[in-house]
């Protein structure tokens, strides 16, 4: 089943990993995720940072800021599709994937 899943990419390794940027959106497909983030963003390139896909960085300092350039292509092209992954982010992603209006920071 098609769906979209958040991506969140980081530094770091299992104890000291940081968030890099937004969480973002990847199409998800019966045996993966192929292709790059939504906003265009290589996220399997050679020199990319590493990346968690359906979860990611959590804590009591850790922000999810959804990238709003996901939401407006998943919006234009993939509406109606579930939205799954990192609990904070997910949430934030549909609304703003449902919105008409991208949300004032």
């Amino acid at each position: 089943m098609e769906s979209l899943v958040t991506v969140q990419c980081h530094y770091g390794g299992l104890v000291d990993c940081k968030p890099v940027g937004n969480v973002h959106l990847v199409r998800g497909k019966a045996h993966g995720t192929p292709g790059p983030l939504l906003c265009g963003i290589n996220h399997h390139a050679e020199d990319s940072t590493g990346f968690s896909v359906g979860g990611g960085v959590t804590g009591p300092n850790v922000k999810h800021i959804p990238c709003e350039d996901c939401a407006a292509v998943a919006r234009e092209q993939y509406l109606g599709l579930p939205i799954y992954g990192l609990a904070g982010a997910r949430e934030a992603l549909i609304k703003l994937v449902e919105s008409a209006v991208a949300p004032v920071a």
